[in-house]
């Protein structure tokens, strides 16, 4: 009895230590992860702007741009909107941003569409910039914050008669397709780089950041999401654009870094149900990434200077993101066919 005792302590203390070591390197990639997605999601201020490179509404003329600050309820928080070209009867277009983006970023949008026409409206989201909230949260609520902003349009009489265009890139591409599903009346959405659910995206993010290491951390990132978001974790992009059949533009890099190619909603375009979504792959060398689309052969060029540290004491902010007008017209001429 005395040497089975002896043999059968031998093997338990490897297998508790074992057992130990496995619980505590399980607990540290969950915390891991944990601090990751708090960080990424941590509250955004202009001290994390750039300033240099980017345009702020004070750059602008006020009196040829002028805005009107508006408060908009969304859970608890009240998000900060800006509505531009507020005479304008064309109809209204909800820019989103992206991840961490304030509503100045997307001033080059912003003045493109005033000028030809339309009433817009931008806003920060929550967590972000201007409006409250301590954190970001999560990528499913800019989905939530977009829904309270359509709401609010909805509710006011003096967009009663307008049609309701979104516009979003990226983080806002994502949210502009997922609220779809939510039965709001908007006429055309075009979604830019955007992704499908927020766990296909956390995922990618921890392949991005940890590389090869992203194979062990894949059950806890799988368990993170699902806990962290629980139904969100698959509040998705497709089944937005799948649950109405009003005109959708769907946009691509072919080089996209944030997603290791293609974006995940052009991935998936075969899934799209939708008769009325079109998909537009943008291939040229140097304007086929995440958001290089956009922008200008001059702008593309500028930028490679810049960031090379040639000749440049101070930035042309208007350059540095000059946005090429064709591309812009093809958009603009999305909205206008949606009317018809």
């Amino acid at each position: 009895m005395r040497i089975k005792t002896f043999y059968i302590n031998r093997i338990r203390k490897p297998v508790i230590w074992c057992l130990c070591l496995g619980i505590s390197l399980s607990l540290i990639c969950l915390i891991g992860i944990s601090v990751a997605h708090m960080i990424i999601f941590s509250r955004a201020e202009y001290s994390g702007y750039n300033t240099e490179q980017f345009l702020l509404y004070s750059d602008l003329d006020a009196h040829e741009y002028p805005r009107e600050e508006i408060k908009i309820l969304s859970g608890k928080h009240a998000l900060t909107g800006y509505l531009y070209g507020a005479n304008s009867t064309q109809g209204l277009i909800i820019i989103s941003p992206g991840h961490r983006d304030p509503s100045d970023v997307k001033l080059y949008e912003i003045t493109y569409f005033a000028d030809a026409g339309w009433m817009v409206l931008c806003y920060d989201y929550t967590g972000c910039y201007n409006s409250e909230g301590g954190s970001m949260v999560g990528y499913a609520q800019a989905v939530y914050d977009l829904d309270a902003v359509i709401r609010y349009v909805e509710s006011e009489s003096r967009f009663a008669d307008l049609p309701v265009m979104l516009f979003g890139h990226s983080l806002g591409g994502y949210a502009s397709a997922a609220v779809l599903q939510f039965e709001h009346n908007v006429t055309a959405a075009i979604i830019a780089s955007g992704f499908d659910t927020p766990k296909e995206q956390w995922a990618y993010s921890i392949k991005r950041y940890t590389g090869i290491f992203h194979i062990p951390l894949s059950p806890f990132t799988w368990m993170f999401t699902t806990v962290k978001y629980g139904e969100d974790s698959r509040l998705s992009a497709i089944d937005g654009i799948n649950a109405v059949a009003v005109p959708i533009l769907v946009i691509s890099g072919t080089e996209d870094d944030f997603y290791g190619g293609v974006s995940p909603i052009y991935t998936k375009r075969e899934q799209i149900e939708n008769p009325n979504c079109s998909v537009q792959l943008m291939e040229k060398p140097g304007h086929n990434g995440h958001y290089d689309y956009f922008l200008s052969d001059a702008a593309v060029a500028y930028q490679s200077l810049v960031n090379a540290g040639i000749g440049h004491d101070s930035i042309d902010k208007f350059l540095f993101m000059e946005h090429s007008k064709e591309f812009m017209d093809m958009l603009n001429e999305f909205y206008v066919s949606s009317l018809e």
